[in-house]
């Protein structure tokens, strides 16, 4: 299990607290699918429904308010909110029940034993580490008006919901020139056709929501640009 320092914003002294680098999400199928890959002695099928059934108890005993402790999950629960008086009652606008999940005893046996991998921590700011102009055949240094450019870099993917979302050459006086066309809009790379600048020195500027997730984006557009400058002749 891998995990990562970043620096502790809740506090104001300076130091870190640890995340763990989630790489992969297993899913029932996926799991399944492991199982009959070391033993096959049911099927797919017979699992699926030996599952459901499963599954179809744990949430009547919820339902029913049972306490539930198994050899991965221990499930409680608790309601939260204020009652003013003994005589009031649950009110779904003040009061929300809370089902508790701990971890059961095959949980808690394994846990202490798990290795740790301390790691760097991933970038997660967009990152424009270079722009090639297709035209010249240059990179960071140069841009043709109208050309073709390529972007190559980390979590470059424009895309959001808000107006404002782009890619843009950016002049000295601040001056922000959107590219219109993009031929690919991928994490990595950037394909683009550059719009018409005037003579001068540029910054290319990213304003994106994108997350790795498709179809989910941040709330606040993310914007960043690069270290280097172009220059259009």
């Amino acid at each position: 299990m891998k995990y990562y320092l970043t620096e502790n914003r809740l506090t104001d002294e300076a130091n870190y607290t640890a995340r763990v680098l989630t790489e992969r999400t297993i899913n029932q199928d996926e799991l399944i699918e492991k199982m009959l890959s070391k033993r096959n002695l049911v099927s797919k099928t017979d699992i699926v429904a030996v599952l459901n059934s499963y599954y179809e108890e744990i949430i009547e005993s919820i339902e029913e308010g049972d306490n539930i402790n198994l050899p991965m999950v221990n499930i409680g629960y608790s309601i939260s909110g204020v009652f003013e008086t003994e005589e009031d009652s649950f009110n779904p606008d003040i009061h929300k029940l809370h089902v508790n999940l701990n971890g059961g005893k095959l949980i808690n046996e394994i846990k202490e034993d798990i290795p740790l991998q301390k790691i760097t921590a991933p970038i997660t700011s967009t990152l424009i580490n270079n722009c090639k102009d297709i035209t010249s055949q240059t990179t960071n240094t140069t841009i043709t008006s109208n050309g073709l450019f390529e972007l190559n870099g980390v979590r470059l993917k424009v895309e959001g919901d808000k107006e404002e979302i782009g890619l843009y050459f950016v002049a000295e006086d601040g001056t922000e020139t959107k590219v219109q066309h993009l031929a690919q809009n991928g994490y990595k790379k950037v394909i683009g056709q550059v719009p018409t600048l005037a003579t001068g020195t540029y910054k290319i500027r990213i304003k994106t929501q994108a997350t790795y997730t498709a179809g989910i984006f941040l709330k606040e557009v993310r914007v960043s640009e690069s270290t280097f400058t172009v220059t259009a002749a």
